[in-house]
């Protein structure tokens, strides 16, 4: 998705989070250690996790751009058509944390690419070609793909799951 400006970057970014934290937050407790939210397997507390892996995903390329080197993406030892594989591997990773500790890293890394997010400037945000690890994208074209599009994508999968519980 192409950003007029910051604000409004920054703004989608701090809305669809809200979103996904007030519908996490309204499922019961009792409920959040449930599989099936996504696939068979994930409960609410891996897709927390997933969320909060992708953003530091997102965080270790853009500090590996900086200093010069070429991050490897997705991640080190896969390819984007392995995602399949990455996101079951951090499922893996994750699934015995308990739910208070995914939320903090959760609440932890929000903070943190929130941050930098406004820290940036419009230009570093919205220009093509600003970062040379980002070829011809803006880049948030990569920082909006790990913070709003995924809450937004991650509500539209807790609420489908959670209609299905009612």
């Amino acid at each position: 998705m192409k950003y007029a400006s910051k604000k409004q970057f920054v703004d989608r970014i701090e809305r669809e989070h809200a979103t996904f934290v007030e519908l996490a937050e309204s499922i019961p407790r009792t409920r959040r250690a449930e599989t099936g939210v996504w696939g068979e397997d994930w409960t609410l507390k891996d897709l927390l996790a997933h969320l909060t892996e992708w953003e530091q995903l997102f965080l270790s390329w853009f500090r590996q751009g900086l200093a010069g080197e070429t991050p490897t993406l997705p991640a080190a030892g896969y390819k984007w058509n392995e995602l399949s594989r990455l996101n079951r591997d951090i499922w893996k990773k994750h699934r015995r944390t308990s739910w208070e500790r995914v939320r903090e890293q959760f609440d932890a890394s929000y903070d943190e690419i929130l941050a930098l997010t406004k820290k940036l400037r419009e230009r570093e945000l919205l220009t093509p070609r600003q970062y040379e690890w980002t070829k011809t994208y803006p880049l948030t074209t990569y920082l909006g793909a790990n913070t709003c599009s995924h809450y937004a994508a991650a509500t539209k999968i807790v609420k489908k799951w959670w209609r299905g519980q009612q």
